[in-house]
């Protein structure tokens, strides 16, 4: 282990017990590392979540998930649709129909005689095929499997047709969504019959499942009714008066009961859009082993939540937080098993974690398990100087351990400061990342929209066009000016520290991790950048909604203050385009998660061609670069 001086760590630990937003739990001793001593292995359940597609990668990641098998149980999700449902997609497409392109259902892997003539057949084998073949890969290493739906799904429109009485609720979201959609009635005897079908087929193919998880009400699913239902409580009218808990308790006793058929019980975790009352519904009528959650409150017992950062600093991959991997982990729980989930997935089921970085999540977990220490800060501090030595050496472990602590740092003090600040629904489906930083979108060309505008998450091609920060249709988000500017600040710090080790017994893995962090400051950049213009544009919006004119002859040394402030905002935007540029001519493509495809690029993912798509960028943004002088006084004397 590390030794690092006893005044330096004490000086270490002392800040960072002032400082950490939630590290300390209430009442711990962080005095003294105490640990187990000859403790048997800890048992555990594990439920892991990825979205590899490609069967030979997905056998690797199962490999290293394998290594965890002397703790506990291993539950793998195995249902991952092969590809997207475009046949759900409306003509012209739909912003809210990209969330449920990729959703996992029942109707998309075993769909009941009444539903299969409405689900294309091509789809229906191959998404089987991809599911067996994952079942005979975590057979041959000994794993269990878990199951991950949203559920009641929408189905088509012609299946409605021709079976008018299953109609249940509308389940789209209004405001997001360009065609209406709704889910079978589950107060129906016939929809229970369906499902009950579609269940034990899966059972069947599938008896190792142990854990199930729905999404409802949310992001293709609904039940009748349901208070939040995005388009308001709706069904059909002779089931209204049901609560909550009948609707929900058909569901889960059709799965109990397909799982009952290969001889064992199953846990069944629900999350999604209820109210409170509803949860107390539905929690008071529950089965053994099951477990719901709404947005506010719920039964689920404690999960320690460990994984890679591909959702959270999307579209950028190859990030881990250590620390708070070993914080998770030291975490006090009582609850026997303890339960973990591991989630290395990026948004919406669109692109993965690396494999290196599963290696390295599952080397931290492992030797936590194998060697379990006392809640608190100091042993997950212990811990992660152990890690430092053995990924970069003893003469480099004092600057990685720094590093490590002022990431963690960094990432909680967003959380705390610009949580609202997201690189998925800002520089992805907002397209902060590709798009052209001007001062009047309404200028440029059709031809300069057309590779980013169809990609932008909005039903009006009006507000996807002038307003930077409408995200997703859903209201005008903002954080305060200049506030990314200490984040960005703070992950400098990290990345350039970690450049400067070098002959790491792991220095591929932290350079890789280093230019990640690059990656994922610059799109950071982007969006503060955006959000700031936006706010420009906003005080001045009557100037730069009115004609073209000439500034007055008043002179000024300085002009208009919002000009000069556009202008630098412009000029920094341009510069962060130029910087991604040679960061991913360079190698960091393969830290982007992106189509291989350019057909498959779409909201959540971007595409092959991102390069190019910056070069546009910097060209548009230098084309439009005298507008703003249309409309405000530039210096002059």
């Amino acid at each position: 282990m590390l030794n690092l001086k006893k005044d330096a760590i004490s000086v270490m630990l002392f800040i960072l017990s002032a400082c950490l937003v939630s590290g300390k739990a209430s009442g711990q001793d962080n005095s003294s590392v105490i640990r187990k001593e000859n403790a048997p292995p800890v048992k555990a359940i594990f439920v892991v979540h990825s979205s590899y597609r490609d069967i030979e990668k997905f056998r690797a990641f199962a490999e290293q998930i394998a290594r965890l098998r002397p703790f506990g149980r291993i539950d793998m999700y195995i249902n991952l649709t092969a590809e997207k449902a475009d046949f759900e997609m409306p003509e012209g497409g739909s912003p809210w129909h990209e969330y449920a392109a990729y959703d996992r259902s029942l109707s998309k892997f075993f769909p009941d005689e009444k539903i299969a003539p409405f689900i294309p057949e091509e789809l229906v084998n191959k998404n089987r095929q991809l599911l067996k073949q994952k079942v005979k890969i975590i057979r041959d290493l000994g794993l269990n499997a878990g199951y991950r739906a949203n559920e009641p799904h929408f189905l088509p429109k012609a299946f409605f047709e021709s079976y008018p009485h299953l109609r249940g609720p509308r389940v789209d979201h209004p405001r997001r969504s360009l065609q209406k959609e709704f889910s079978p009635c589950f107060h129906q005897k016939e929809t229970r019959d369906m499902y009950q079908h579609m269940v034990n087929t899966l059972f069947k193919n599938v008896p190792e499942i142990n854990t199930v998880h729905f999404n409802m009400n949310d992001a293709g699913s609904g039940f009748c009714w349901a208070e939040w239902l995005y388009s308001g409580p709706n069904g059909p009218v002779n089931c209204k008066n049901l609560n909550m808990s009948e609707r929900v308790l058909n569901l889960v006793n059709l799965f109990k009961n397909g799982a009952g058929q290969t001889g064992h019980d199953i846990d069944i975790f629900m999350w999604g859009m209820f109210t409170n009352s509803e949860i107390d519904d539905i929690i008071s009528h529950l089965p053994d082993n099951c477990f719901v959650r709404g947005v506010e409150k719920g039964n689920f017992p404690p999960v320690k939540n460990v994984g890679g950062m591909a959702w959270s600093a999307n579209p950028v991959r190859g990030i881990i937080n250590p620390l708070g991997i070993l914080r998770t982990l030291n975490s006090n729980s009582e609850n026997m098993p303890q339960r973990y989930s591991l989630g290395f997935s990026g948004a919406y089921d669109r692109g993965t974690e690396r494999l290196e970085t599963v290696e390295k999540v599952v080397d931290i977990i492992e030797d936590y398990l194998a060697n379990p220490a006392e809640e608190g800060l100091v042993p997950a501090l212990q811990n992660l100087q152990k890690l430092c030595v053995e990924w970069a050496g003893e003469e480099s472990a004092d600057r990685l351990f720094e590093a490590f602590v002022a990431l963690d740092e960094a990432l909680k003090l967003k959380q705390a400061t610009i949580g609202g600040l997201s690189t998925l629904y800002w520089g992805v489906s907002t397209r902060q990342i590709t798009r052209p930083l001007v001062i009047v979108p309404e200028r440029l060309s059709p031809q300069e929209e057309a590779y980013f505008l169809p990609h932008v998450f909005n039903v009006s091609l009006e507000e996807a066009r002038n307003d930077y920060m409408d995200i997703h249709g859903g209201g005008h988000n903002a954080i305060p000016m200049g506030a990314a500017g200490h984040f960005l600040s703070d992950l400098k710090k990290v990345y350039t520290s970690m450049e400067k080790i070098t002959n790491a017994p792991e220095q591929k893995f932290l350079d890789n991790m280093a230019m990640a962090l690059r990656i994922y400051s610059s799109v950071v950049r982007s969006c503060g950048n955006f959000n700031d213009a936006q706010m420009i544009r906003n005080r001045n919006k009557e100037v730069l909604s009115g004609p073209v004119h000439r500034p007055n002859k008043i002179p000024t040394w300085t002009g208009d203050q919002d000009l000069l402030d556009f202008n630098e905002i412009m000029r920094d935007e341009l510069d962060n385009t130029n910087e991604l540029i040679d960061l991913l001519e360079n190698g960091g493509m393969d830290l982007i998660n992106h189509a291989e495809d350019p057909t498959l690029e779409d909201t959540f993912l971007l595409g092959p061609d991102l390069i190019e798509n910056l070069k546009q960028k910097r060209k548009i943004m230098l084309d439009h670069w005298l507008d703003i002088e249309d409309y405000m006084t530039s210096p002059f004397k």
